[in-house]
Parts: structure tokens; C-alpha cells; sequence
């Protein structure tokens, strides 16, 4: 006599593991969409506060970036802002935008911006939100600032502290 394999539903059967967090999988889903926008990931937009810093990323965010026919360089950031002064603002720090987008990327992908004005997604308010750093406890402040005292170079020593402290929030 033959058994019949449990239905795929059956509870028992489920995929035993670890949860996968979402964001995880957001960026397999977006990818297709994405890819025909020239984001080879979503990692430009959601790390873009980080890119540019707080005071860039605030009204102008990427649109896309477009590279020439068959190249993955000489690219062209299309960025859109709010406002005309915004643009004005973008147009004077494009070379600090094309020094970050490009370190980001690791190799002089982007050479030129674009900007296109118009409004920008309602839900920037909360990612700008999400942003800004709360402030750590004493003790865990204290020892961050501890753990980086010896580090020479003072660029370094920035770095592995806003490293430091974000850990430090997470283990909160």
C-alpha cells in the first residue's frame, strides 16, 4: 500500500530555517524595475542620505542613472529636486556629489548630473526621520569613545566611531 505525500499546505512541511528579513528580499523583488532605471541594486537609493549626507539628500533624490549604450561607465545621474534653488544648490556641489555617488560605486561610474525638478515622494519625511541618530546612553558613549581614543587619523577615527555608536544601538 503507497502513501500519498502530504499536501504542500500541511503545516509540518514548512521550510525550517531562519526568518529572512524583508529588506532582504525587497531588493530581489525591485530589481527588474530598477535594472531598467540603471540602479544595478537598490543600494543608491536606500544608503542616498548616507551618499550625499543629510543636507543633500533632503530635497533631491535619484531618478535614475544612465549609462551609454553598452558601457557601465561615463554614466549620467538624473537626479530629481524640489525646488529651483535646489537645483541651483546641486548644480554648484556636483563635484562633491560625482566624488561620493562614485566612491559608493567604487569605480568613476557617474560623470555628469542631470536635474529634473518636481515633487518628491511623500514618504520622504519619514525616511529623513529614521535618519537622524538617537542619542546612546552615557556609558555606552563612554565606551565607544574609549574603544577609538588610540585611532590615529582623524577621518578613521569618525568613521569607527559612528560605526561604534550604531552598534551600540543595536544592541540596545
Amino acid at each position: 500500500m503507497t502513501k500519498n505525500p502530504p499536501p504542500r499546505t500541511d503545516p509540518s512541511r514548512r521550510r525550517i530555517g531562519r526568518p529572512t528579513a524583508l529588506g532582504l528580499l525587497t531588493g530581489k523583488a525591485a530589481g527588474p524595475a530598477l535594472g531598467k532605471r540603471g540602479f544595478a541594486t537598490a543600494d543608491v537609493l536606500t544608503h542616498w542620505p548616507t551618499i550625499v549626507g543629510g543636507d543633500l539628500s533632503a530635497f533631491a533624490m535619484p531618478v535614475r542613472v544612465k549609462f551609454p549604450k553598452g558601457k557601465s561607465d561615463q554614466g549620467t545621474l538624473v537626479l530629481r529636486v524640489m525646488h529651483g534653488a535646489a537645483a541651483t544648490l546641486i548644480h554648484l556641489k556636483t563635484p562633491t556629489v560625482l566624488e561620493r555617488v562614485n566612491r559608493f560605486f567604487g569605480y568613476n561610474a557617474v560623470q555628469r548630473v542631470e536635474v529634473s525638478q518636481g515633487p518628491l515622494p511623500a514618504s520622504r519625511g519619514a525616511v529623513k526621520a529614521s535618519t537622524t541618530p538617537t542619542p546612546l546612553a552615557p556609558e555606552r558613549q563612554a565606551r565607544v569613545d574609549k574603544s577609538v581614543a588610540a585611532v590615529g587619523p582623524p577621518e578613521l577615527k569618525q568613521a569607527l566611531k559612528r560605526l561604534g555608536e550604531a552598534v551600540q544601538r543595536r544592541t540596545a
